[in-house]
């Protein structure tokens, strides 16, 4: 059997849900066969990306993502995704053990926040991706100005609410970017994505696995 697309994930299990049902409604198909061939690898014991980041927890995920990567590299996949924000710490580490061109969720958002010409943005992420600089960094490099919310309410909407399976109240949300002078805001976490379509949060709310998406699909020719 020949695999298109290889996704891993598990991090945490909600958010590669989301991209593989996505990735389904907006494919171009009207028979079964025309969907691509997907393998998921959803190994949720990977250890917590920001915990490890900022050394509250001394167990890497890197070994378990590189050997998730290894195993669709055996099954012959054309490209990996994998549905974490955070995980881009590690990504350059990923693709020099790895043959096949993994996704930088963060990368392709900035490239899709320049095309879109907003100046100024805010990161709502883990506090692992904020504390990390991921897309501090990669905004500076094109000249985009960034602001941060109150990282508390984030992680609170990210861990309390999302990954426990809770409702997250549209209140909840305003109050994060109250007062918040921005033109757009990345929903940097894969668990935020989620939120848009629940709370049809406006097209302001910048969704990486929207984007992801549209990549994946542009690439196999399927969109």
């Amino acid at each position: 059997m020949k695999y298109d697309l290889g996704i891993i994930g598990g991090l945490g299990p909600f958010a590669s849900s989301y991209l593989y049902e996505m990735i389904t409604k907006k494919t171009k198909a009207n028979v079964d066969q025309a969907h691509l061939n997907i393998a998921i690898l959803s190994y949720a014991s990977t250890p917590d990306r920001t915990a490890y980041i900022l050394n509250e927890n001394t167990d890497s995920p890197f070994p378990y993502l590189l050997e998730n990567c290894k195993i669709l590299e055996k099954l012959g996949v054309k490209m990996i995704s994998i549905p974490c924000n955070t995980s881009c710490y590690f990504h350059e580490k990923l693709q020099k053990n790895v043959n096949i061109p993994i996704n930088n969720l963060i990368k392709n958002t900035v490239k899709y926040i320049k095309q879109k010409g907003y100046k100024k943005v805010c990161i709502l992420a883990t506090t692992g991706t904020i504390k990390s600089n991921l897309y501090q960094n990669e905004l500076m490099k094109e000249n985009i100005n960034y602001c941060l919310p109150n990282q508390d309410k984030v992680m609170e909407i990210i861990y309390d609410y999302v990954k426990s399976g809770k409702d997250v109240p549209l209140n909840l949300i305003e109050e994060t970017i109250k007062n918040i002078d921005a033109d757009a805001y990345i929903l940097g976490c894969t668990e935020l994505s989620i939120l848009k379509g629940k709370l049809n949060l406006d097209d302001k709310f910048i969704d990486p696995l929207e984007i992801e998406v549209e990549n994946i699909l542009t690439y196999f020719n399927k969109l």
